[in-house]
């Protein structure tokens, strides 16, 4: 389901997107994923960010295959995976797919070794503990490793930054949900990637589109702490954050100062929906295609 944005968000995101204040503008459409500027639902965790236009293409999957959905969470259909597997509409031109951790229900080295397979100019991006794993899958080529990027962190650090097609990369690792009772053993990723917008700027600053995807990431203000001088060198325009990031004593502060972004769309839904995130006042996914615009930030 798709809410409005707080208010300290929404003047920013309707005024930069153009975009209507009602629920109707926000309804799934099956060309949703064409619009660039946008972030679109698959399941779950699972979003596929258009930051280009034009000729300059820049569509990027986060977490769009997995395994498992533990009882809980929506369940990915054969034809589904087919869709996303084969490159066709929506999923089709995509850039590169970014995995957070090596979960069942964010990662399936099966899909993604037929998925690299089907389309040969696609890249992955994943922690390095998911890269072995998918190393391990019967179904992988050696010729899959100029295309896959491994990335090897410790909580509290960040990444070298790289490009991809012109998309400017980064990533960190923070704990997973739970830490340290439960996952610590998971290298979490957050990616945050960046393109230029091609709208001009009446001050003639340049703008960007920029997403940050948390996965499972755990929202301990004290996590982010190693991280703020990386966070506080950028403007996000999107935080696509688990839910549970919306459930916390103080979200738009968690959002708005710690994560330094715009605006903010929850994911990782569970099938049967906590019932106070309808009245959270803040925007989630929870159905393929759903749609919300990624604010410019200079």
């Amino acid at each position: 389901m798709l809410r409005s944005v707080p208010t300290f968000f929404a003047a920013v995101t309707l005024t930069l997107a153009g975009c209507a204040a009602d629920e109707a503008a926000l309804v799934p459409s099956p060309s949703a994923d064409e619009s660039a500027g946008a972030a679109t639902a698959i399941l779950n965790a699972g979003v596929s960010a258009n930051l280009g236009s034009g000729d300059a293409p820049a569509k990027f999957l986060f977490d769009p295959l997995y395994d498992d959905h533990f009882g809980s969470l929506q369940k990915l259909s054969p034809d589904l995976i087919q869709r996303i597997v084969g490159g066709a509409p929506p999923y089709d031109g995509v850039t590169a797919v970014f995995v957070s951790h090596a979960h069942g229900d964010h990662f399936s080295e099966t899909h993604l070794a037929r998925m690299l397979t089907a389309q040969p100019q696609l890249q992955l991006v994943a922690p390095q503990q998911a890269v072995e794993r998918l190393r391990g899958s019967d179904l992988w080529e050696e010729s899959f490793a100029a295309r896959v990027i491994g990335i090897a962190l410790e909580n509290g650090e960040q990444s070298d930054t790289f490009e991809i097609a012109g998309a400017t990369v980064e990533a960190f690792r923070s704990p997973h949900s739970g830490w340290p009772d439960r996952h610590a053993e998971v290298h979490n990723l957050t990616f945050r990637v960046s393109t230029i917008s091609p709208a001009p700027q009446r001050s003639g600053e340049i703008a960007f589109w920029r997403v940050m995807h948390l996965g499972d990431a755990d929202p301990g203000a004290e996590y982010f702490v190693p991280h703020r001088k990386f966070l506080s060198r950028s403007r996000t325009g999107l935080a696509i954050v688990p839910f549970w990031f919306l459930n916390t004593d103080d979200p738009e502060s968690l959002v708005g100062m710690t994560l330094n972004s715009e605006s903010a769309v929850g994911m990782h839904v569970p099938a049967r929906e906590p019932g106070w995130l309808a009245g959270s006042g803040w925007d989630y996914f929870t159905g393929e295609g759903q749609q919300v615009p990624v604010p410019e930030v200079p």
